[in-house]
């Protein structure tokens, strides 16, 4: 390939990335924030149940995927 159809490639590339990041930026944060929301509240029912190990494990594996779907 020629250093000019790879410095295009190159550019393209850049600029696709930087309006992904530009126009996703304030909802990913948003989004972010909800998730972290949703995983201490499952950390918190399993400490309610004094779940440890795999059962914790599963457990929260399990509420979040169950919040994430009456979310969405």
């Amino acid at each position: 390939m020629s250093p000019y159809k790879s410095a295009i490639i190159a550019a393209a590339l850049a600029f696709s990335v930087g309006a992904l990041v530009a126009s996703g930026g304030v909802s990913h944060a948003a989004t972010k924030a909800e998730r972290s929301a949703v995983s201490k509240d499952c950390s918190t029912k399993a400490d309610a149940q004094k779940l440890h190990g795999k059962e914790r494990r599963a457990f929260r594996s399990k509420c979040k995927r169950e919040a994430g779907a009456k979310k969405g």
